[in-house]
């Protein structure tokens, strides 16, 4: 974080982090969507058993891969945080998070993926299982690059099951500019 005068980073936005901007729950993951699954992510290979075997299905073995996304077909709730402010559309387009939270996001129309990943738990997402994730800024750092003053924004999304149980977490650096 910055202490400039005139940092890209706010006292406002220091004070969303770690604060969820968005949360979506799943609808419940059905076996077929961890065997249509598999199958697209192995192809042109057969994909493991334990992703698609209908008996390991009965016996409560059947898991979905580790990059499984149950809300790849739509979420069956979204949530805000029911402060959102307006914002003018360009902002929505470079990643803007900080409107969901009731504060204005740094005047950066432009955005690059900095990069992404996922920490996994060993907890399996299995047939039933209804996945909620929940979304928020972890910290801001700021840069000068060619391009001029860059902010990066790395956020967190956290998944749990129906249970509580952490499945993972995904990170993701934005970078604005």
């Amino acid at each position: 974080m910055s202490e400039r005068e005139d940092s890209l980073i706010r006292p406002d936005m220091l004070e969303v982090i770690g604060r969820p901007y968005r949360r979506q729950t799943s609808y419940p993951v059905g076996a077929s969507d961890i065997r249509r699954w598999a199958a697209a992510v192995h192809f042109p290979a057969k994909p493991p058993a334990r992703y698609t075997d209908p008996r390991a299905a009965q016996e409560g073995g059947l898991v979905a891969p580790l990059d499984f996304n149950p809300f790849a077909w739509g979420a069956a709730e979204l949530t805000g945080t029911g402060v959102e402010i307006d914002l003018d559309p360009s902002y929505r387009s470079s990643g803007a998070m900080e409107h969901f939270l009731g504060v204005r996001p740094p005047e950066l129309k432009r955005a690059l993926n900095g990069g992404v990943s996922a920490t996994y738990t060993g907890v399996p997402v299995r047939p039933g299982d209804v996945i909620t994730s929940a979304s928020a800024v972890e910290r801001y750092s700021e840069r000068t690059g060619r391009l001029g003053r860059m902010l990066m924004t790395d956020t967190a999304t956290l998944w749990t099951n129906q249970d509580g149980d952490e499945v993972k977490t995904f990170r993701m650096t934005l970078i604005r500019y």
